[in-house]
């Protein structure tokens, strides 16, 4: 395992649990005493973390969903992702990009683009607030509703009776874990609500996902892979592929 994708899964890890000894955490990821210690350092000195006598605790403000935090881990593994998944875009499509910081960088990407006549459909405060201040002369439609604290997507009633209104082209969705045995998973029940609610009314829908939301999961399970199109990713182990073929399941692997 590379040593940013294990600082990533630690700090995934701490968040879930608030805190760790270095033991445990030793045990869990099967590296020596020395690589935790590092790595421990590594997330204390950008704030992430807090060291403990005996381990970790998780700061304060960085709970699951911290937008600004998850912004700044994988950003070259999500810019790719991004390049990758603004292939599948056409002029004059109607999009929809869920909230989290892979479709943030997807907006970028679709910002800097010569792409023209989009109509992009979100439930991202971040998201829609780029786009509008952005040159590009883009239909964007943001769906209301009561905005998370930390992730800044807009969730409830209101966002689900908006998206009711549209039928959308391409949807572009980010997850918080991917696995054989558990599915297509979100960690916060209201924002996989949204998720499946612009799924049904989306012709294709394309998961972005990083490698290291491989092989996690959470408590929400969202979607079966029969049920989308694509995973769009920077890498992708043999193991899975081979499940994946195993199963006989019609899903493209970009």
């Amino acid at each position: 395992m590379l040593s940013e994708e294990r600082r990533m899964k630690i700090f995934e890890y701490l968040k879930s649990k608030t805190s760790a000894t270095t033991d445990e955490l030793i045990e869990i990821f099967n590296a020596s005493g020395s690589t935790i210690r590092r790595d421990l350092e590594y997330l204390a000195s950008k704030q992430l973390i807090r060291r403990t006598h005996s381990g970790a605790i998780i700061n304060t403000p960085y709970t699951e969903g911290n937008f600004i935090v998850n912004y700044n881990f994988m950003k070259n593994e999500k810019q790719f992702i991004a390049k990758k998944a603004i292939k599948l875009i056409e002029g004059d499509d109607f999009i929809a990009l869920s909230g989290g910081t892979t479709s943030y960088m997807l907006a970028r990407e679709i910002i800097d683009s010569p792409l023209k006549n989009l109509t992009i459909l979100t439930n991202s405060v971040n998201i829609s607030t780029l786009v509008i201040e952005s040159v590009k002369d883009f239909r964007l439609i943001l769906t209301g509703g009561i905005p998370r604290k930390g992730t800044y997507e807009c969730v409830g009633e209101i966002a689900l009776r908006v998206i009711r209104n549209f039928n959308v082209d391409k949807f572009f969705v980010g997850v918080n874990g991917i696995s054989i045995d558990g599915g297509i998973t979100f960690s916060n029940m209201e924002e996989a609500e949204i998720a499946k609610e612009i799924h049904s009314h989306s012709r294709k829908t394309y998961v972005i996902a990083d490698h290291t939301k491989f092989g996690v999961v959470k408590h929400i399970r969202t979607f079966e892979f029969n049920e989308i199109d694509g995973i769009i990713t920077d890498s992708v182990s043999k193991e899975f592929m081979n499940e994946i073929k195993k199963l006989s399941l019609r899903i493209e692997i970009i």
